[in-house]
């Protein structure tokens, strides 16, 4: 598949850069970036960029045509607005019977020139499609380095805290043998504790937690109150993203001191009394740290996980100084956004990762946020977790029809899906070998697979474009 490392490459006239990740380290129970350079792990069709790596002889997956992506003809304007326009869009009504509202943006990656739009700029519902603007946010933040660290502490003899950091991808015991990247354990953080306190001769504790480094209800006004089924509430400590059993819980963080103290009777501590909130102060015993922030960002994209995107929100505000809560995660966004040119009048955003309705953002916003991802080889990881059209993820049974088909195995786009509201973005390569961008956003019919043809039929427009 089109490796945006190579892509990238390719375009800085044959060079190929890497990004050097800085390794600072903070406190526990916070951010702590690694004594060692990060990765960005293998997928299937992302290999981990080296600096030896010659884009020349890289093999892509693709067809030869992704050998040259930025020196293909630059599509024309007029031809390809044509396409798109004359798409059948008779199904694409609203519950009124009145026109959807329909939006897109198609950019070339080499030059930024826009060479396909209609209404680019009109603010429509991005659902899941915020988490392409929440991550590019997050990357453009952090160095992609960062840790998040789950602690646990003693403030005084025979006592102690479990402490969360705020890792979105804690487990509770490890993942499948031979998985990678594989996250941090509460299991392994209990062997270590309980070692910790056997070697001082302590074999009886109490338990408690403390969640405290995320301020905020944990719940989203916003939100319906039948996602709650479906949802996570956002928490610093959580295990398994905030299920027992398969089932989502309500109390993610008790929850997780409640296996953890399971975890310690196994490892030969008695826990006395019930897991209870208490304050995470005292002496370290204990540590495990979260996977990179940039492993974190490309995992978060690769499963469209709503509540996992919200911790990297509320990490991202207590990075930037805002307060870690939803309003101040969705202001981090704008903030970071507002740096890099990306925010439009009329866009304004409620939640990190599109459950809200609310949110509305434009079709330049996101077709500009994937160019630069493409452009640049730090902020590329996000784009290695987009699923690929016609093969993979949320898209592995898309792209079936005659106008669709040529985007298959080409594009990778980021899919966005609520009641009346279809969107897509991504990338891909013309006919002529050009990258683009792209982003289609429809709001209005109730006919859901009508509106997610059309978005896969436009994408296939786009990739069929030798004009």
């Amino acid at each position: 598949m089109v490796l945006a490392w190579l892509l990238v490459g390719l375009l800085a006239a044959g060079g190929f850069a890497v990004a050097v990740f800085q390794q600072p380290i903070l406190a526990a129970g916070g951010v702590v970036r690694s004594g060692a350079p990060s990765t960005v792990p293998p997928t299937l069709f992302s290999p981990s960029p080296t600096p030896s790596a010659d884009p020349g002889t890289a093999d892509t997956g693709l067809a030869d045509r992704a050998d040259t992506p930025a020196l293909g003809t630059l599509p024309d304007r007029a031809v390809l607005d044509a396409r798109l326009g004359g798409l059948d869009r008779a199904k694409l009504v609203g519950a009124d019977g009145g026109a959807a509202q329909i939006a897109w943006e198609v950019v070339d990656v080499a030059t930024g020139e826009v060479v396909a739009a209609s209404s680019p700029t009109t603010a429509l519902i991005p659902a899941s499609n915020t988490k392409t603007l929440t991550t590019l946010a997050v990357m453009n933040a952090f160095t992609g380095s960062e840790r998040f660290a789950t602690t646990v502490v003693s403030p005084a003899p025979g006592q102690i805290v479990l402490v969360g950091g705020g890792d979105p991808m804690l487990l509770s015991v490890p993942a499948d043998a031979g998985a990678y990247p594989q996250p941090a354990t509460t299991q392994q953080l209990a062997a270590d504790t309980a070692a910790a306190l056997t070697a001082a001769g302590t074999t009886s504790v109490s338990l408690g937690f403390d969640a405290t480094l995320f301020t905020d209800a944990g719940w989203n006004d916003t939100w319906p109150g039948n996602y709650r089924d479906q949802v996570t509430q956002v928490s610093a400590l959580w295990v398994d993203e905030g299920r027992v059993g398969g089932v989502r819980s309500r109390t993610p963080a008790l929850d997780a001191a409640r296996i953890f103290a399971a975890q310690l009777a196994a490892a030969g501590i008695t826990v006395t009394g019930a897991p209870a909130a208490a304050a995470g102060t005292g002496v370290e015993l204990a540590r495990v740290e979260s996977l990179p922030v940039h492993v974190l960002v490309e995992t978060a994209m690769n499963r469209s996980n709503n509540s996992f995107t919200e911790v990297l929100g509320f990490q991202l505000a207590l990075a930037t100084g805002h307060p870690s809560t939803f309003a101040g995660s969705v202001a981090a966004i704008e903030e970071q956004l507002t740096a890099l040119g990306l925010w439009d009048d009329g866009a304004v955003l409620f939640d990190g990762s599109g459950l809200s309705r609310s949110n509305l953002v434009t079709a330049n916003m996101l077709a500009t946020a994937l160019r630069m991802m493409s452009t640049d080889p730090r902020l590329s990881v996000i784009l290695d977790g987009l699923p690929t059209a016609g093969v993979t993820g949320t898209l592995a049974d898309r792209f079936t029809d005659e106008i669709s088909q040529p985007a298959r195995g080409v594009a990778r786009a980021k899919t966005g899906t609520l009641s009346f509201v279809s969107t897509l973005a991504g990338t891909t390569l013309t006919a002529d070998g050009r990258q683009v961008t792209f982003a289609f956003l429809i709001n209005g019919p109730p006919d859901g697979f009508s509106a997610k043809l059309w978005t896969d039929q436009a994408t296939g427009v786009v990739a069929a474009c030798g004009c």
